[in-house]
């Protein structure tokens, strides 16, 4: 791992880097109310790489090419580039919901092994509740949420 213009390299998708900016930690603070909670802060951060992960995947699957997957305070950003349609940009932009959804929907399985207090109870609420928050959020269709270009997939 190594830090370059204020991003943490923890990983590759491919060839494209997956960074954590330095804002990230001071991001999820403020989404928890400025609160100390570690297990909601490392379950914001989950959350963002697979919903950029989720866009990075299909992005691939319709012959994009993924440049960078990157967190930061105010979430996150899957930089890529291809040749494709406006339905095949609005499946990349349903990527990241679906990615969220497959966390929400495998709750009940890793939430039964999990005690529901302190540092997994506060990971377990972000991996449901907050992830409904954030899946209804990015779905809104305005930019910069992906509901801009994901609801272009139904016209």
């Amino acid at each position: 791992m190594r830090i370059r213009d204020g991003y943490l390299v923890i990983g590759h998708f491919g060839r494209a880097p997956i960074r954590i900016h330095w804002s990230m930690p001071l991001g999820a603070f403020v989404l928890c109310g400025f609160k100390f909670a570690p297990g909601a802060w490392l379950g914001f951060l989950i959350l963002v790489l697979v919903h950029e992960l989720g866009h990075a995947l299909l992005a691939r699957a319709v012959g994009g090419y993924v440049v960078s997957v990157d967190v930061h305070a105010l979430g996150g950003v899957c930089d890529w580039h291809g040749d494709v349609t406006m339905k095949q940009r609005a499946l990349v932009a349903w990527g990241g919901v679906l990615a969220q959804l497959a966390v929400l929907l495998t709750a009940p399985l890793w939430s039964s092994f999990l005690p529901s207090w302190g540092f997994a109870g506060q990971l377990t609420t972000a991996l449901t509740t907050t992830n409904m928050v954030l899946i209804a959020l990015n779905l809104i269709p305005v930019r910069p949420f992906d509901g801009a270009e994901a609801w272009r997939l139904f016209r």
